[in-house]
């Protein structure tokens, strides 16, 4: 089963978003945006990927999101960043 999360996030470039994809327990799809910069990870590239399971990365009730708002950002992120 896959849930869809989005999170306040910190990284070396600063404050921002994290969209999350979690496929059982763990991270299988991320987007960080931080104004105009952008990191996506997925099992391919796990350079970026969350590396704990979904009960250690704080997540609260209203942190979830829709499959379609996760999907929408996905696409943004990945044709900005090619």
């Amino acid at each position: 089963m896959k849930r869809y999360y989005k999170h306040a996030a910190e990284s070396d470039i600063g404050e921002g978003i994290a969209y999350i994809e979690i496929t059982g327990e763990w991270v299988s799809r991320q987007v960080e945006i931080y104004g105009e910069r952008y990191r996506w990870a997925d099992e391919n590239n796990s350079e970026w990927l969350a590396d704990q399971p979904l009960g250690e990365l704080g997540f609260d009730f209203e942190d979830e999101i829709t499959s379609e708002e996760f999907e929408k950002i996905w696409k943004e992120v990945k044709e900005k960043c090619q």
